[in-house]
């Protein structure tokens, strides 16, 4: 009965990752759909799930008792969770509460876990075509993350804060795990390397004081019991 009850969560395991690769496939642009295989093994990215979870945890509950705590789930490659930040502090320090007492949680995760990595990290394993993100200025697949410390004209609004200001003002950012496992994935496939390599590299190319969530939706349904308000960003 053991060992029954051992192979039944071993085959749901498997056909949860299995769909989970297969959609992530459907929801990359239909060109890099062509060059990946759907027969790629899932076990990698079911490995080490809880990694990154008690820190984070921990985290999250001293963001939940800060002023008016507020999370912004970045789930696409844009721009508007940056954005939103910045305006959380501008209008909340305009009406009485100072920056250091607000609670700002940003979680990167799917496509918006591009903006955890470094330059040297997205231009190695070309992101931007990968992601299907155009560098705001040049208007071409970036080869850099331009939102961690932005250049004029990067956002629409001059004077805007990128994510390296945002946490130095105290708003916390986490990275999905099993982002970075499964696009580590698709990337290997694609460039014909190792996939544990290339997530070794997503590791290492991590941006300073990002932290690691298991995934992005493990960080967000922690949100309710900490009483942190939720605001999707994939959209303005």
């Amino acid at each position: 009965m053991k060992e029954e009850t051992l192979q039944s969560r071993r085959n749901f395991i498997g056909l949860f990752a299995t769909g989970a690769v297969a959609t992530g496939i459907s929801l990359l642009p239909n060109s890099l759909q062509a060059k990946i295989k759907t027969d790629s093994s899932p076990d990698f990215a079911m490995k080490n799930l809880g990694a990154g979870g008690a820190e984070l945890d921990e985290e999250i509950k001293k963001i939940g008792k800060k002023q008016h705590p507020v999370s912004y789930d970045i789930s696409q490659a844009n721009h508007w969770g940056f954005i939103w930040s910045n305006v959380y502090y501008m209008t909340n320090a305009e009406t009485g509460t100072p920056g250091e007492q607000l609670g700002i949680f940003n979680v990167l995760r799917h496509h918006g876990m591009l903006f955890a990595l470094n330059d040297q990290t997205i231009a190695k394993y070309k992101l931007g075509e990968f992601f299907g993100f155009n560098d705001p200025i040049t208007k071409k697949p970036t080869l850099k993350n331009p939102y961690y410390i932005p250049e004029d004209g990067v956002f629409p609004l001059p004077g805007l804060a990128g994510i390296k200001d945002l946490q130095e003002q105290g708003a916390v950012f986490c990275v999905c795990d099993m982002a970075r496992k499964v696009n580590s994935m698709f990337v290997a496939q694609k460039m014909g390397l190792n996939q544990e390599e290339v997530y070794q590299d997503f590791v290492a190319g991590t941006l300073p004081g990002i932290l690691p969530a298991p995934s992005g939706v493990w960080a967000l349904g922690r949100l309710a019991e900490n009483k942190i308000a939720y605001i999707d960003s994939s959209i303005g």
